[in-house]
């Protein structure tokens, strides 16, 4: 009998994770497992096509809970701090998250991967750096050596991060963005398209351009009602 996954969130990331667990396209051989059930509560249908059972309903996602043994919190972008909080309150449950590291990503030796990681097709991760739990690390991204990258962080298609860079917890760093080495990303910070940053970014800043310039600050929240 195959391991049954519950996928919290039914959109496009969704899909992408969901071909890459079909087609056994992961670092990790997931051909025994099948997503068996998808929850998400902003939604009528999902946006990809799948024979799993959908709900946006409380009273389903219990009993999906009872039947899931592992999970994938499938919520990206600016959203980290969702992604991560979900994440613990599933693990309350006595689900375990399940990590996706695509087969052609290449994580080179000493490295430090936390649970739920998510690193998509063509990603590369220096040797001795460290990613947090439920972080992503989106298609053709750059991670040099000796970074460390916190929980709930979402490196965007193409960016680039230089060595010895430390990203701090839900940071987002958008596409083909370039980090220079050395540099600290605070907590919540979110780094704008082709933005090229030369300087530290502060807890919750907004910045863009290149160089990067301080744009405006940005708030993290999330409602975790649905498990009460």
């Amino acid at each position: 009998m195959k391991k049954k996954i519950l996928f919290w969130g039914a959109k496009y990331k969704a899909g992408l994770i969901n071909d890459l667990i079909l087609k056994n396209k992961t670092v990790d051989d997931l051909s025994n497992f099948s997503v068996d059930y998808i929850f998400d509560p902003n939604l009528s249908e999902p946006k990809f096509k799948t024979n799993a059972t959908f709900s946006n309903s409380k009273k389903d996602l219990s009993s999906f809970l009872q039947k899931s043994e592992f999970f994938v919190v499938c919520i990206g972008n600016e959203l980290g701090m969702a992604r991560h909080l979900i994440s613990l309150e599933l693990e309350k449950k006595k689900l375990k998250p399940l990590s996706i590291i695509s087969k052609t990503s290449s994580l080179e030796g000493n490295n430090y991967i936390g649970k739920g990681v998510q690193i998509f097709p063509k990603a590369l991760v220096q040797l001795n750096s460290k990613i947090g739990d439920q972080s992503i690390l989106n298609t053709r991204s750059v991670l040099e050596h000796d970074c460390i990258v916190g929980n709930g962080v979402h490196i965007m298609p193409g960016a680039v991060i230089g060595g010895n860079v430390k990203i701090e917890n839900y940071v987002t760093v958008g596409l083909n963005a370039t980090v220079l080495p050395n540099l600290n990303i605070s907590d919540g910070a979110f780094i704008g398209a082709g933005a090229v940053v030369t300087k530290n970014v502060g807890k919750n800043e907004v910045v863009a351009g290149n160089p990067a310039k301080f744009i405006r600050h940005t708030e993290h929240k999330i409602n975790l009602e649905i498990f009460k």
